[in-house]
């Protein structure tokens, strides 16, 4: 093999040492023997780049883990629960004994009286003698405004009440507005009931409000 003729690099004294001094001596050049192994030229950076390469595969080994992990996570982790609302809960067949409080708009009554906390709730074209016309709900939070406040507001409600032209024909009828006391509304009671009547019994057979 032949000695390493590259250049000094600039500056450098190439016959002298550094303070002009002869330059150290250096091992002689070695011949080249069969058989011996001989690092190539260049064989330093090769190692280097193979140390390059074997770090770069395995951050690229560690990135594919923590991906895996990651997505076994999220593929595992339990849909949120998302909570529809439950539909209104039904007050049973009819006919039935209904509270007050759970009058509903269009309900038909038998036997009808306003006094009474329940009422018989019956199909509306079977025999009775009241159909809720309209309601008005005030809130919670207000004070009693008064019984001629709410007899006001009771033919206020009534007002809005759109009856069946053909059906209302075949009765005489009446309004009668069902509006709380002092004491119920004392009690959480906040309704004010716009009934459509008959003062001669069962004698409806039909829906008496305009759809």
């Amino acid at each position: 093999m032949s000695q390493d003729n590259t250049a000094p690099r600039d500056d450098s004294p190439r016959d002298r040492g550094e303070d002009g001094l002869p330059p150290a001596p250096q091992d002689p050049p070695q011949s080249w023997e069969p058989g011996a192994e001989v690092p190539p030229q260049g064989d330093t950076t090769k190692r280097q780049r193979l140390v390059i390469g074997g770090i770069v595969v395995g951050v690229l080994a560690l990135i594919g883990v923590v991906i895996w992990v990651l997505l076994n996570l999220l593929g595992t982790r339990p849909e949120a629960v998302v909570s529809t609302p439950s539909p209104t809960a039904t007050l049973g067949p009819l006919p039935r004994d209904t509270e007050a409080k759970d009058f509903q708009v269009g309900d038909c009554f038998a036997d009808f009286d306003p006094n009474a906390p329940k009422a018989k709730a019956v199909a509306c074209d079977t025999e009775h003698s009241a159909q809720l016309g309209a309601v008005h709900s005030y809130g919670q939070d207000e004070s009693f405004p008064g019984t001629n406040a709410l007899r006001e507001k009771g033919r206020e409600v009534c007002g809005t009440v759109k009856l069946d032209n053909a059906a209302a024909d075949n009765y005489v009828l009446l309004q009668q507005n069902v509006y709380p006391s002092t004491d119920s509304w004392n009690r959480g009671d906040r309704r004010v009931d716009c009934f459509i009547v008959v003062d001669s019994g069962n004698t409806i057979k039909e829906d008496l409000l305009d759809k």
